[in-house]
């Protein structure tokens, strides 16, 4: 891999011309001097942006293999994961994979397999909040004991659906369809991750979740699960389509104080029984932005060291196991 690098200029495929493809398009221009993209174009515009964008516009994975990319970034619908991973597992040197890397126990063997047969390629998995520079600094301050010996912890995530991507109908967008791989517990993966990032891998779970608002999708936009971890620790997470103010709020309650990371409010405090202080943070830690670059970077280090990843796809497996069960185990009202 390290030949190839110095030898000729990186060839990068984009799986997906959404808006997640464009925006590691133009990470990967910024970091990867010279290097050659490729896209899977499905539609008129995906097509004109190409162009605009000096973009190679292929019509599928398979015909991109003819141009022999070196690295590819899995960015389609979620439900079009599998089908992608199964082609260029084998065919490129390092792969970069969108959350959630896949929604079905079948592709979720395939990849079992793989990395059972010998395949540990460069990989990274976006779960960008662990690169955040405020996830950190809540690690630490875990670490530090500064909150006690912690009892219980919450994540809740919530946005209104019509407010993610402007511009487009949210009732045509995956989140809308479950059988596109939308819905909470797949789109909101984040927490579940973050609750294994920061709390260690889970033991227990169960879901509920369901359709209530008034959204007219044919996915749930509201879960809450229950975890137990590993360390005997309980998690709840809620995860919602239907805020309509933002929110990304994690809270560990300790038996000295209780850890509150607010990443809208861009706060990290310690609030005790006389007081709340913060915990300092800079600007930087919170520029959720710079994620995309550093997870990219991570994925672009790793191809011309052989240095290990942050975040592989080997290491995802047990987040992707629990994401699948909780999903199809779900208590829904019919």
């Amino acid at each position: 891999m390290q030949n190839r690098a110095a030898d000729e200029p990186l060839r990068v495929l984009l799986t997906g011309a959404g808006s997640i493809g464009k925006r590691h398009a133009a990470n990967l221009r910024e970091l990867a001097s010279g290097v050659q993209l490729a896209m899977v174009c499905g539609s008129e515009e995906s097509l004109a942006w190409a162009q605009r964008n000096d973009v190679k516009a292929v019509v599928s994975v398979e015909a991109a293999l003819a141009w022999r990319p070196m690295m590819a970034v899995v960015c389609s619908a979620s439900s079009r994961h599998a089908h992608d991973l199964a082609i260029l597992l084998p065919a490129v040197d390092a792969l970069y994979i969108e959350k959630p890397v896949v929604t079905t126990v079948d592709a979720l063997r395939l990849l079992r397999s793989a990395v059972a047969e010998g395949w540990s390629k460069p990989s990274v998995v976006g779960c960008n909040l662990r690169y955040l520079g405020a996830v950190g600094k809540l690690q630490q301050a875990l670490a530090q004991g500064v909150a006690g010996h912690i009892a219980i912890a919450t994540l809740q995530v919530g946005q209104w659906l019509p407010d993610w991507r402007p511009g487009r109908d949210y009732r045509e967008c995956y989140s809308a369809h479950r059988d596109q791989g939308g819905g909470v517990i797949f789109d909101l993966v984040h927490e579940i991750d973050s609750a294994v990032n920061l709390f260690g891998d889970i033991a227990h779970g169960q879901a509920a979740a369901g359709r209530s608002s008034g959204l007219q999708i044919e996915s749930d936009d509201a879960a809450a699960i229950t975890l137990q971890m590993k360390s005997g620790l309980p998690v709840q997470v809620t995860l919602d389509y239907t805020s309509r103010k933002p929110v990304r709020e994690y809270r560990a309650v300790g038996d000295k104080g209780t850890l509150i990371l607010d990443v809208i409010a861009r706060s990290l405090a310690l609030a005790t029984a006389n007081s709340t202080q913060d915990v300092p943070t800079q600007a930087s830690d919170w520029d959720m932005a710079a994620t995309y670059k550093l997870a990219m970077q991570d994925l672009l280090d790793a191809w011309r060291t052989g240095a290990a990843t942050r975040y592989s796809l080997a290491q995802s497996l047990h987040v992707t196991q629990w994401m699948i069960d909780l999903e199809a185990s779900a208590w829904r009202l019919k």
